[in-house]
């Protein structure tokens, strides 16, 4: 019996050791958990996402780019190759002005023949694209060179990961000294889901953005990189994987067959006609073709017109790459085709002022284009 009790007794001390053991093993990972990621307090949420977020995360919208980043079109696109700079103008002048400012624009456009014939030419409208999508693209370098004066707070000439991400998260509503405290601690930060899904999309586009020598450090060239893709070869295929990875809703990259995009034998992607019009998943391609319905009529011309460079029904990254470059001769050549497809009425292949007149929702937006016709029909 004392036997018995000497072992009760020595089980009841290893029992109290082990406990205490646990105790204090789940208290230190506590610690460690509370010094691994530290939350941070939002001073004000409902001023998050502001003005002070637009200069330093890539916009969504990119003048002159076909698709916005989330995979819609961009409605204005036409209008900015047309107008290049002057589209907020011409939004802005007198409405009794806008058919005069139309045909200035005409015979600017109207270079080849020197008689000015009144005809614009296939070549004479990619031309006039590519220079209106230059206009575009200095004025994304004039921006950018302004932001990057604003962002580059200790003037050193070069944004440090850390310096954006303070930046990022104080524009986001979170405490500035709290933010810079748990940097310099070098510890993971507790944000947000949105936050933190949106800053590690920056993170990425911020690595790919800087060349070499990789030091987590962006110049300003790779600042204008990273908040204009357009402008970068590397950062325009980042947004284009971007795009499919965003379209791809069930992840399903192993099989041939995936949501929004398709994996062919040889690992490549491809898009079809049915993802890009987002029809649910198993639809037939024969509802696609039915559709009246005005989102999946407007995907499904531009998936046929322009983005299907070869016909085949499907769109590879290359051909989607292609698709969303600016400065492409080859995507002004398509622009230039579409316009002369919209506007040609009497399929002469050349535009016509009176032609153009009549297609004013193409060429310079809804707002104005009721108006310039009215004009131009009272004439």
């Amino acid at each position: 019996m004392a036997a018995s009790r000497g072992c009760f007794g020595v089980c009841r001390q290893l029992r109290t050791i082990l406990c205490l053991y646990l105790v204090s093993t789940v208290a230190f990972l506590g610690l460690c958990s509370v010094v691994r990621a530290r939350p941070l307090e939002v001073k004000n949420k409902s001023t998050s996402k502001n003005g002070e977020d637009d200069k330093l995360s890539p916009p969504d919208h990119l003048d002159a780019v076909r698709m916005e980043r989330d995979g819609h079109l961009n409605r204005d696109f036409h209008q900015e190759v047309f107008l290049g700079e002057e589209k907020d103008d011409i939004e802005q002048i007198p409405h009794h002005v806008i058919d005069d400012r139309l045909k200035d624009i005409f015979k600017r456009i109207d270079t080849t023949d020197p008689d000015h014939e009144g005809l614009l030419t296939q070549q004479e409208l990619q031309n006039w694209i590519l220079s209106k999508t230059q206009e575009h693209f200095q004025e994304a370098e004039q921006e950018n060179s302004k932001h990057f004066q604003e962002v580059d707070q200790n003037k050193d000439g070069t944004l440090h990961w850390d310096e954006y991400r303070l930046q990022f998260l104080e524009s986001r509503g979170y405490d500035r000294d709290k933010v810079m405290e748990v940097i310099e601690q070098d510890t993971e930060i507790e944000m947000d889901v949105d936050d933190e899904e949106d800053l590690e999309r920056d993170h990425d586009r911020f690595l790919q953005a800087d060349e070499d020598p990789r030091d987590e450090l962006l110049n300003e060239k790779e600042f204008l990189a990273f908040r204009h893709p357009e402008h970068s070869s590397s950062m325009l295929s980042l947004m284009v994987q971007e795009i499919l990875h965003d379209l791809d809703q069930n992840g399903d990259q192993i099989l041939t067959l995936c949501y929004y995009c398709i994996v062919d034998q040889n690992g490549d992607q491809i898009l079809t006609l049915l993802e890009f019009v987002s029809m649910p998943y198993g639809a037939k391609v024969q509802e696609v073709e039915d559709s009246k319905d005005t989102w999946v009529v407007e995907r499904r011309e531009e998936f046929k017109e322009v983005m299907d460079t070869d016909g085949d029904g499907k769109v590879t990254l290359t051909e989607l790459e292609a698709y969303m470059d600016p400065r492409s001769d080859q995507q002004a050549l398509n622009e230039a085709r579409q316009m002369i497809r919209v506007a040609d009425a009497n399929d002469d292949g050349k535009l016509s002022l009176a032609e153009i007149l009549d297609n004013c929702q193409f060429f310079i937006g809804s707002k104005m284009a009721n108006y310039a016709k009215v004009v131009h029909e009272e004439f």
